[in-house]
């Protein structure tokens, strides 16, 4: 994106990111997930770093289990350190509450350890160009394997090909309480399809298992569920959905990584 428009947007939105979740099925030897180390580093630490970097962002606020778990020299780089080990809604607001200040608010996960400063700024310029109130990215999965070669995702075929979801939530702070609920289903629903689907209704069902699903019905249904202008960002950058939930998935991100070196 040209950088002369990036820079209207400078520092237009807050961040919280999410560091707890199940780190056991990457590395036994830690907690939370964001924790897991990735060439010498956690990975929630790469991704605060790359937050850092873009210039759409604001105030950063890490939510994690326990915060004497977290370096000091990480703690440095965040505004606010949030301790919260609740479900992924409840996380979610327990650091917005933090950092409430009328601007948007990002949410991240912090297994995108791959994330850029350029993909950040991306998603955040087209969703506040778009106008809307809530916005979710859209990979295609050709982008997804050629950023990541060997990665395997959840996929869904919708009009413009296959696709996956990205790690990223964008939205006003003030509708984060009214949809923290059906939020929380879409999340604990996010790797099947089918679970995802009987959430979002009959009709909307027999278009994702039909194929005939354009992302129009994606940004109408989310429209719905939040009850304001929501839309599916479509994005080129692949790391915003390369999140790292097995041992293959950290080996290509570390690869991608050394190679960016």
């Amino acid at each position: 994106m040209n950088n002369d428009i990036v820079k209207n947007y400078t520092k237009s939105v807050n961040v919280v990111v999410l560091g707890g979740g199940d780190g056991e099925p990457v590395d036994g030897m830690n907690g939370p997930k964001g924790l897991v180390e990735l060439l010498g580093r956690p990975m929630i630490e790469w991704v605060v770093d790359a937050l850092r970097e873009a210039q759409t962002v604001n105030n950063i606020a890490i939510v994690i289990p326990d915060a004497s778990a977290i370096s000091e020299r990480l703690k440095e780089k965040v505004d606010y350190v949030v301790e919260s080990d609740g479900g992924f809604s409840d996380n979610c607001i327990a650091g917005i509450n933090a950092i409430r200040d009328g601007l948007h608010v990002l949410g991240v996960s912090a297994d995108v350890p791959a994330i850029t400063a350029e993909a950040v700024d991306d998603f955040v310029v087209q969703t506040l160009q778009a106008g809307v109130d809530f916005s979710y990215p859209v990979i295609h999965k050709e982008d997804m394997e050629a950023q990541f070669p060997g990665s395997v995702r959840t996929y869904i075929k919708i009009k413009d090909g296959n696709v996956t979801g990205g790690n990223f939530l964008l939205g006003s702070a003030e509708i984060s309480d009214q949809v923290k609920d059906i939020f929380q289903k879409l999340f604990e629903t996010r790797k099947s399809p089918l679970k995802m689907a009987r959430v979002v209704g009959i009709k909307f069902a027999a278009k994702f298992a039909s194929g005939t699903l354009d992302v129009h019905d994606v940004e109408e249904k989310l429209s719905e569920f939040c009850e304001a202008p929501c839309a599916a960002i479509f994005t080129k950058y692949a790391s915003l959905g390369a999140d790292v939930d097995k041992p293959i998935d950290l080996e290509i991100t570390r690869r991608v990584l050394e190679q960016r070196k």
